[in-house]
């Protein structure tokens, strides 16, 4: 089988997690025996393809894949879509995707139902896959590399870009008083909103930049955490995964994806409870982490795993 990868055409002009995600996904593909390459200069007609995982839901896409529609070739779509968002202007483009799609693969039940409540798409085309994280994350990293480097002892962490939406500013503000430092890794996408959050910062919060995923150093930061720290609008990202098998105490903001990803093995706290924070907090720390979890996530979400249920799925479905 060899598959080709695509995703709307803006989407490199500012590379986030999701096109990071994309590029592991061919990696992945191709470690458990299947060809995939990313389209582009370098990839090979379509006919020489036998089906395309298009990656995300975004206007821009819809073109390109009515083209390999008309082709007669098999279309998977990851959507990497918020669906949990009842407030989102983009239905009519989603639903375009879900159209064109043979396949659909979502990440959890949760995110299904959603699907299947607030989109025309038939459930017999939807399929769960759980969402994989790099293998690199499972080795253990120097003891103390990272807060030799850095010049930190306990730090609370939180890794993922500065945004508006994932509401680091509420949260700097919200711990002004805290002993334990605050570390942000992985830059920022909004200057704006950067100048913002250094402003509130005090001397008690770092700002680093995006680090290699699964390299030494973000493993080390993952690893020697006293709590890591997700509260943005969305569902928590793939580092929550990440802080999960390195077994972080973890603090997130309770959401149905968390749930359904992390039972009750982890501190939550309701969204927007900025005055409720510094205390959570506390509670997360005095719980600690739960080496059930990360042992679930570990059989659950390690690649190659879930690339090889897709890979398995596919085999399945589109011959």
């Amino acid at each position: 089988m060899r598959l080709l990868l695509t995703t709307y055409h803006q989407a490199f002009l500012a590379p986030g997690g999701g096109e990071t995600e994309l590029h592991q996904l061919a990696d992945y593909i191709n470690d458990v025996g299947v060809r995939a390459d990313l389209y582009g200069p370098n990839s090979r007609r379509l006919s020489a393809y036998d089906a395309v995982i298009h990656f995300s839901a975004h206007g821009g896409g819809e073109g390109l894949l009515s083209d390999i529609k008309a082709a007669g070739k098999p279309i998977v779509l990851i959507p990497n879509f918020n669906f949990f968002d009842q407030k989102h202007s983009a239905h009519e483009v989603v639903q375009r995707h879900l159209d064109l799609a043979d396949l659909v693969v979502l990440r959890t039940k949760v995110e299904k139902e959603l699907c299947l409540k607030n989109f025309a798409v038939n459930a017999d085309k939807v399929a769960i896959i759980p969402p994989g994280i790099a293998p690199g994350f499972a080795k253990p990293a120097e003891d103390g590399l990272f807060q030799s480097a850095y010049g930190v002892d306990q730090y609370i962490l939180w890794v993922g870009q500065l945004a508006q939406h994932k509401r680091q500013l509420e949260a700097i503000k919200a711990l002004r008083d805290s002993e334990i430092p605050l570390v942000f890794i992985g830059g920022y996408a909004d200057k704006h909103y950067y100048d913002k959050c250094r402003a509130a910062a005090g001397e008690n919060v770092r700002f680093l930049p995006f680090m290699q995923p699964a390299s030494e150093i973000l493993r080390s930061a993952m690893q020697s955490c006293s709590l890591y720290l997700e509260l943005g609008d969305d569902s928590p990202g793939f580092s929550s995964l990440e802080a999960a098998l390195a077994g972080s105490p973890m603090l997130i903001n309770d959401h149905p994806w968390s749930r359904e990803m992390f039972g009750d093995s982890l501190t939550y706290i309701e969204p927007g409870n900025w005055g409720g924070l510094a205390n959570a907090v506390e509670v997360a720390l005095t719980r600690g982490a739960s080496g059930q979890l990360t042992e679930r996530i570990r059989q659950r979400h390690l690649q190659p795993t879930p690339t090889r249920l897709l890979v398995e799925l596919l085999a399945q479905t589109l011959t």
